[in-house]
């Protein structure tokens, strides 16, 4: 009985410590590809890829982070990408809600899909939207936003000129 309690506050731990990590999800692209992803001197990716940076990083100043874009010709592009009124995503909301959500889904597209009128099948097919319901509220509940699921949209285009400057603030779809 004690390893069993123990094992389940050692999960508890590691599932609040994730959900303490929330991150904003940044989809970096550009044209041409290939592109260098910085921040600051830490590489971040090369284009096209996902740039997570958690909440509470020393990368984000005053809301904003900038992005320095550069290719293997040494052309470099600097953004810098407003963070406010962002919400960034939760891991531990979608590591909590993920198992219900898939398991009502895997019902519902197995059961739900007869053209026979099989009760038993119905059935099925309805708690599966009902445990799907019940991993979106928990997504809600722990602080999940569905817009961060998917990234917000960064990209920058080396063949149009810059306006103005060679930073240039960009808002993020």
């Amino acid at each position: 009985m004690h390893s069993v309690t123990l094992n389940v506050v050692c999960v508890i731990l590691v599932l609040t410590q994730v959900g303490c990590r929330s991150v904003y999800r940044l989809e970096c692209s550009s044209f041409p590809p290939v592109a260098g992803v910085l921040i600051g001197e830490r590489v971040m990716g090369e284009t096209p890829c996902t740039v997570t940076i958690p909440k509470d990083s020393e990368m984000i100043r005053g809301h904003k982070v900038e992005l320095t874009f550069c290719l293997p010709d040494g052309r470099e592009k600097a953004h810098i990408v407003d963070l406010h009124g962002l919400k960034p995503s939760s891991p531990l909301a979608e590591i909590v809600a993920a198992p219900f959500v898939f398991t009502g889904l895997g019902l519902v597209l197995l059961f739900g899909g007869s053209d026979e009128d099989d009760d038993h099948d119905h059935g099925v097919a309805l708690l599966g939207w009902g445990i799907m319901g019940v991993g979106t509220g928990v997504y809600w509940l722990l602080g999940g936003d569905v817009a961060s699921l998917s990234g917000y949209e960064v990209h920058t285009d080396f063949d149009r000129p810059a306006q103005g400057t060679e930073d240039e603030e960009i808002s993020i779809r």
